[in-house]
């Protein structure tokens, strides 16, 4: 009886932490919104976009240090394809579990099917990326994702 009455309780308990882990990283994607939109799919300006779509972008639901990458370090502006740049967000994502629920949030959404980022993972690019001083060109961000 017992064994019956725990596996809902547990099975309910793994619910609550998603849906606190997605509702967690929808408020933190407000700030991302100002230039992605609140649909993901890049802020209109005119006949530009403020930032370029997150719908099924390579940098989002590729390798998840790629977008971990992106989130802390920025990106540089280069041309005017987007009238905005991705500035670093290093600063405002100081907690590990933050940024795997920024990072969670954006590649399971949007229609985007990527796997969700734990703290740990979170941690380990921040490691790995923790000698990176400027703002990531699209060209390396190309590259990166090809490598995986």
């Amino acid at each position: 009886m017992k064994k019956f009455l725990i596996t809902p309780l547990i099975m309910a308990f793994a619910v609550s932490t998603s849906i606190a882990d997605d509702t967690a990283g929808k408020a933190a994607y407000a700030t991302c919104a100002a230039c992605h939109n609140a649909d993901g799919k890049g802020l209109p300006l005119g006949n530009q976009k403020m930032a370029p779509s997150l719908v099924g972008s390579v940098a989002v639901t590729s390798d998840a240090s790629v977008l971990a990458l992106v989130i802390l370090k920025g990106i540089k502006k280069e041309g005017n394809e987007y009238m905005g740049m991705m500035g670093a967000l290093e600063a405002i994502y100081t907690d590990d579990q933050k940024l795997a629920e920024i990072m969670s949030y954006v590649r399971q959404s949007f229609g985007n099917t990527a796997g969700a980022v734990t703290k740990e993972e979170a941690a380990k690019y921040r490691e790995q990326w923790k000698d990176v001083k400027e703002p990531v060109t699209r060209a390396k961000i190309e590259e990166l994702t090809k490598k995986k």
